[in-house]
């Protein structure tokens, strides 16, 4: 349990879960000129932290499932912008695949996205509509992940749909691809049984299009601004996030003491593809964030 003074039954002070502003390239922007061959990033020297899946300390429920909704989704359009670099790429039928490091590169980050979620998806049933339910609803009535900006050049990715997929060579891509499929699943299973997401309870919502103005309404809601960016920056505020997740894992554990309860959403009684994520998302968060700097690196030498 926290002390007045702030540190727990072990002396130890609780990490801040302070949510950062994300910047991000305008959509179809590339990335601004810098010297990435000369950046150091928090990657090289970050220290993989082991974590326990159920927290002790108890924790301060608000604050720390409102970072993990807004932290684990910077992560998330952070990993599908580098997908983008890829997908942009081959994206024409009679482009060539993409390479080894580049399929690399994309299994990574689709299981990155994967790790995301579940973090994000840490919060108590009843907190999520209670509290993070309701703020993205006074956001929009209709609000709705479809209108994530970054998500939308990568989505034919996960359908399965690009030109080159049925390539033996995307077995791994492919296999990344159905892991998030059914992590995805179970995570809106989970947080929202009835299966109604915002978008199909809001009055007229089959057919209503994505238009700009929700696309900056998703990007404001999670604390994201567009402008020109480096890759420097952008890996720079990958690694940021991820140490900051670890430090929140190794605190509080996966699933936080809320209350003396824990709320695990992945259990034993759960698809087996999902098991092993529960203890491993700072190791593929942490080989997603090196492959995104490593294959701009060996770009740039080119």
């Amino acid at each position: 349990m926290s002390s007045r003074n702030g540190r727990d039954s072990k002396g130890r002070r609780p990490p801040a879960l302070q949510p950062h502003v994300l910047f991000m390239p305008p959509i179809g922007d590339d990335f601004e000129e810098s010297s990435d061959q000369d950046a150091t990033t928090d990657a090289l020297a970050r220290e993989m932290l082991e974590y326990h899946v159920f927290g002790t300390e108890l924790v301060e429920e608000e604050r720390v499932f409102w970072y993990r909704w807004i932290a684990g989704h910077q992560i998330s359009f952070l990993l599908w912008r580098a997908m983008c670099d890829v997908v942009w790429q081959h994206a024409d039928e009679d482009a060539d695949r993409p390479g080894e490091r580049e399929l690399d590169l994309l299994s990574a980050c689709v299981d990155g996205y994967s790790a995301a979620l579940l973090y994000s998806s840490t919060v108590p049933r009843d907190h999520y509509h209670a509290d993070i339910r309701a703020r993205m609803a006074l956001q929009h009535p209709a609000f709705s992940g479809t209108w994530a900006p970054d998500y939308r050049p990568v989505r034919r990715l996960f359908r399965g749909k690009m030109p080159w997929q049925e390539d033996a060579s995307c077995a791994a891509l492919d296999e990344a691809v159905a892991r998030n499929e059914v992590t995805h699943s179970h995570i809106a299973d989970h947080l929202v049984p009835d299966g109604h997401s915002l978008l199909q309870k809001s009055a007229g919502a089959p057919g209503v299009s994505v238009s700009r103005e929700k696309e900056d309404l998703y990007d404001n809601f999670f604390l994201t601004v567009r402008r020109p960016v480096s890759h420097a920056e952008f890996v720079a505020q990958l690694d940021a996030r991820i140490a900051d997740l670890a430090a929140d894992l190794k605190h509080n554990g996966l699933y936080p003491n809320v209350d003396g309860r824990h709320h695990p959403v992945v259990t034993q009684q759960s698809d087996g593809v999902l098991r092993p994520l529960v203890g491993d998302i700072l190791h593929v968060l942490d080989r997603a964030a090196r492959l995104v700097s490593d294959l701009r690196l060996e770009e740039a030498r080119r």
